[in-house]
């Protein structure tokens, strides 16, 4: 669900974990990680994030909440980034 990065690497970027987040891993483990908001650049946009701060042996991963924010969706077909379809809620009538 939330990017995961190398802590190791945002440390050195100059970033700190603001807060914890407990997950649950793919494997069906419950950890806690670090946690900060973050600024992201995807294909030329940039936005605020929340990113978990990833440990030795962690994958990094673009996560859902990333991929929300910035209105995309992942083609597994063709293994690349696609503009997802967005749905609100408006008023009728």
């Amino acid at each position: 669900m939330y990017t995961w990065v190398s802590g190791a690497l945002l440390r050195e970027l100059g970033v700190e974990p603001s807060e914890r987040r407990r997950v649950l891993t793919i494997e069906g483990r419950t950890t806690e990680r670090g946690a900060a908001e973050i600024m992201i650049t995807l294909e030329g946009r940039t936005l605020h994030t929340l990113c978990l701060f990833g440990e030795p042996g962690d994958l990094e991963v673009l996560g859902a909440y990333t991929l929300e924010g910035f209105g995309l969706a992942i083609d597994p077909v063709q293994r690349r980034l696609i503009p997802a379809i967005l749905y609100g809620a408006v008023a009728v009538g």
